[in-house]
Order: C-alpha cells, then sequence, then structure tokens
C-alpha cells in the first residue's frame, strides 16, 4: 500500500495530464473523484492542497482550482448572524445531538435553501477544478454523500474532487476508517491506495 505522499504525488501528475479535463475513461460520466486518505494524515493533505494547485497551475497554465472547505463554510454561516455562542450555550444544555441537529437545520441541508451548496454555487468558477475539503471537519453536521448528491446540479462541466478522511472502496464511504457514511455510485476513486 501506498504511502499518502506517494498518492498525492500521483495526484499532482494526474491533475497535470492533458487527458484529465477531456474526462476520458469515464464513459461520458460526470468527473466526480474521492481522494481518500489516512485520518491521521490531515495535515499533510491541509498543507498538500495550496502547495500542489499552486504548482500545477504554474506549470500547467491552462489549470486553475478552486477549494472549498466545508467547515470553513460552516463556521462562516453561524459566525456572520453571530449564533457561534448561541450554539456553544445550547450545547451546554441541549447537549451535542440536540445542537447539531440545530445546526443542520439552520443550514437547510438536503433542501433547494441548502447553505452549504448555494455558498459554493455563488462562488462557483465554472472554469475551475473544484476541491472539497474539510469533510472530517464537518462531521457530523454534514455528511459527505449528501454534498456529492446536492453538488450534482450545480457542479457539472468540471472535475471535482472530495479530499476524504477515511476509506472509499466499493462505492462505500467510511469517514474515519469508522463511520459507515453511505454509498455514493457517482465518483470513482482518483487515485487507487
Amino acid at each position: 500500500m501506498r504511502t499518502t505522499q506517494e498518492r498525492l504525488n500521483s495526484l499532482q501528475e494526474k491533475l497535470m495530464s492533458p487527458d484529465f479535463l477531456e474526462k476520458q475513461g469515464l464513459g461520458n460520466e460526470m468527473s466526480y473523484y474521492i481522494f481518500d486518505y489516512d485520518p491521521k494524515d490531515e495535515l499533510l493533505i491541509r498543507k498538500a492542497i495550496p502547495e500542489m494547485t499552486t504548482y500545477i497551475t504554474k506549470h500547467t497554465g491552462d489549470r486553475h482550482f478552486q477549494e472549498f472547505n466545508l467547515y470553513d463554510i460552516i463556521i462562516h454561516f453561524f459566525e456572520e448572524r453571530n449564533y457561534m455562542q448561541k450554539n456553544f450555550r445550547a450545547e451546554e444544555k441541549l447537549g451535542s445531538e440536540r445542537v447539531i441537529e440545530k445546526m443542520q437545520q439552520g443550514l437547510k441541508i438536503a433542501t433547494e435553501r441548502d447553505v452549504i451548496v448555494n455558498s459554493i454555487k455563488e462562488q462557483l468558477d465554472e472554469e475551475a477544478i473544484i476541491l472539497i475539503s474539510g469533510v472530517g471537519k464537518a462531521y457530523p453536521i454534514i455528511r459527505s454523500h449528501v454534498i456529492l448528491n446536492n453538488l450534482q446540479s450545480i457542479v457539472t462541466h468540471r472535475p471535482l474532487i472530495m479530499f476524504y478522511p477515511g476509506r472509499f472502496e466499493n462505492n462505500t464511504l467510511k469517514l474515519f476508517d469508522i463511520f459507515h457514511d453511505d454509498n455514493y455510485y457517482r465518483a470513482f476513486q482518483i487515485i487507487p491506495r
């Protein structure tokens, strides 16, 4: 089994390949990919994403990237409305599970007014390769398969890569190698382990 760094090196090569933007080998399906990794390598991933994207953009001239960190989107939403302290106080009174439910309701997850999906939609650069990060930090407020399903109608013409701290095997997402995060049949593992 290859290390996460070795797989990141392979990912960089793949993203620089002329074939990557042409969706070759996908049977004309949308280009949704999962880069799964050992959760203990989270800090490596956080550091590698901007380094890799800057390098690729500089050396290809025709590739640019847009990263959406799910956790940052969630925090921004609640901070903008001055709800962070309210959420902390509510957690002390009601417990974590109830506050998570309230946060999910506030974010309108999996509805037409989904805050995370609409935030991505509003900022989306149709020419960029889309990167989704912050998956582990956003759990359990948002689940990966929900985001991927809800982005299908928005990210349609460009590749999307979700950086996933866990395993993606046989179309099954397993967050942190522990939590079953449901099946997702429309994505492909971009770099095998």
